[in-house]
């Protein structure tokens, strides 16, 4: 311990400070060269969700919508729903508008509620 001069104390320490700035460094470009990697994944998985929802959403409507329609059919055949019934059928219609779904179904629908059948 004697023999430690400062040359080495400052040697010392400028090679820790290098050592340091250099893994420092090379975490700082491995953050950077691992993000553009991913990006490109990242994006396409992204593309592939959206595609994904899409779809469910179309199926969702398209159930919906032969649920409406057999609902509306037994109304106007006179068959008599539970209030659970045309209030799940109310759910429904809801849900059918906020999926974009307003074509023939709204026509009968606003018919069958102006007459009192709903």
């Amino acid at each position: 311990m004697e023999n430690i001069s400062l040359g080495q104390i400052a040697a010392m320490i400028t090679f820790v400070s290098a050592f340091i700035g250099g893994i420092t460094g090379l975490i700082a470009f491995s953050k950077s060269f691992i993000s553009k990697i991913l990006k490109p994944i990242n994006q396409k998985i992204d593309d592939l969700q959206d595609i994904s929802s899409k779809g469910r959403n179309n199926i969702e409507l398209e159930l919906i919508k032969m649920i409406l329609v057999n609902f509306i059919n037994d109304i106007e055949q006179g068959i008599d729903k539970s209030q659970i019934q045309k209030q799940n059928a109310f759910e429904l219609y809801d849900r059918y508008q906020l999926l974009g779904g307003n074509s023939y179904i709204h026509d009968r629908w606003q018919k069958l509620k102006k007459e009192g059948k709903i």
